[in-house]
């Protein structure tokens, strides 16, 4: 579990303050489900519609063991700035610990939710707490 958050964190520490020229951010959490199931493990990006996936701000979140995740925005903290976005998915399977942290595998959802040429889910971030509709896959 220490991988995870180190890996976690190495991610956080690579988005720093891109959020941090942009508008104020606000609070964002949602749940995800896979037939049913919390998808514990996956991962949650958001990118801004007709923003640049690649070069823009990295606001993400982890699903937790309940299905839940919160949205964080590189060093500002949890939160994303108003607007809309394209939320791209990805679950990986961890095939175990290696130096330097966890081996990742392949995505169980096998790309279904993680294209940012044609995203399948979307979210409205308003500009107070936001709280968003499951994101329930099959």
């Amino acid at each position: 579990m220490r991988s995870l958050y180190f890996f976690l964190g190495s991610l956080l520490a690579l988005a720093n303050s891109a959020c941090g020229d942009q508008n104020k951010i606000y609070p964002v959490s949602g749940k995800v489900t896979y037939k049913g199931s919390p998808a514990e493990g996956a991962t949650v990006f958001f990118h801004r519609q007709g923003g640049d996936p690649i070069n823009d701000p990295m606001i993400m979140g982890i699903v937790l063991a309940d299905g839940s995740f919160e949205i964080v925005c590189g060093s500002q903290g949890k939160g994303a700035p108003p607007g809309d976005y394209d939320v791209l998915i990805e679950w990986k399977r961890t095939l175990g610990q290696f130096k330097g942290g966890p081996q990742h595998g392949p995505d169980k959802l096998k790309g279904r939710y993680a294209s940012p040429k044609q995203p399948q889910l979307h979210a409205l971030v308003e500009a107070k707490p936001t709280v968003l509709p499951p994101f329930d896959l099959n």
